[in-house]
Order: C-alpha cells, then structure tokens, then sequence
C-alpha cells in the first residue's frame, strides 16, 4: 500500500488521484492518512478529508489517524514554511484537537465494513511534551469513537 505524504511527491488529492491512475488496483492500495490529506489539500475543512474517504475508498487498505491543527497550517502556508517548520509548529496535533472529523471517518469504516489496521500518529518533537501522555490522550479520543 502507498502511502501519501506532505512534504513528498504525492501530497495533493490531484496527486493521489494522478498516482492511482498510473497504478493497478489488483496490485497496490493505498495508505489514507487523514492528517496529511487534510493538510496536502490546502484545506482547513475537515468536509475534504470525507471527500478523499468516498473518492479513494476503493483503494484504501490501511489507514493512519492523524489530525491537523487548522491555525498552524494556515499560518504555515500564509508564511510559507515548509514541512519540516511546520511540524515543528505542531501542525499535526493529538486527535480531536484538529479538524479531522473522526466521528465522521468511523462511521464511513463502519458503514464501508473497514476491518483494517488503524496506526495513530503523533509526531512529538523534544520540547513538545510527552510521547506517553501524548499517546494516552489519543488512546482516550479514540475510545470515543467506538471502533
């Protein structure tokens, strides 16, 4: 499974799109991130990263939980920082402190019968906190969300 990436050459919804067309669904899925979608779409609307679910769901084989701050990425982007800057501003933040509609996407794995993996993400910088009370509050969003 590919997965989709900021800061790579597939970051957009144009490019994901380009790269499953060129691509043979029999021999390779996709990866959905929703943070990075979120964010490679240039969106602050968590309404895109349903969009992606229902334009791509057809390939996804793997997801990744990851939310996206909607003041930092504006700022990233009104400033233009590049990726890096931008994460070390904390534009992927801890679940449910972003813009990513989680009660959304499950209930788009629940009604499309996802039984995948499901990998949260959280990129912790050294001055950033804790990684396990990062991961503590993430377990404890997710357990709102009756996966």
């Amino acid at each position: 499974a590919f997965h989709h990436h900021c800061g790579g050459y597939v970051e957009t919804p144009a490019e994901i799109a380009r790269f499953l067309d060129m691509t043979d669904p029999g021999l390779l899925g996709l990866v959905f991130d929703t943070g990075h979608f979120l964010y490679g779409s240039g969106s602050i609307d968590g309404q895109v990263v349903q969009d992606g679910l229902n334009r791509f769901g057809s390939r996804i084989m793997h997801m990744h939980f990851k939310d996206c701050q909607p003041q930092v990425a504006q700022h990233a982007r009104t400033e233009g920082w590049d990726y890096f800057k931008a994460v070390q501003h904390g534009v992927f933040c801890e679940l449910g402190r972003g813009n990513v509609p989680f009660g959304i996407v499950a209930e788009w794995l629940r009604v499309h019968d996802y039984h995948g993996w499901i990998v949260v993400e959280q990129d912790i910088l050294p001055g950033m906190g804790s990684p396990k009370a990062s991961a503590q509050r993430n377990r404890a969003f997710l357990s709102t969300l009756a996966l």
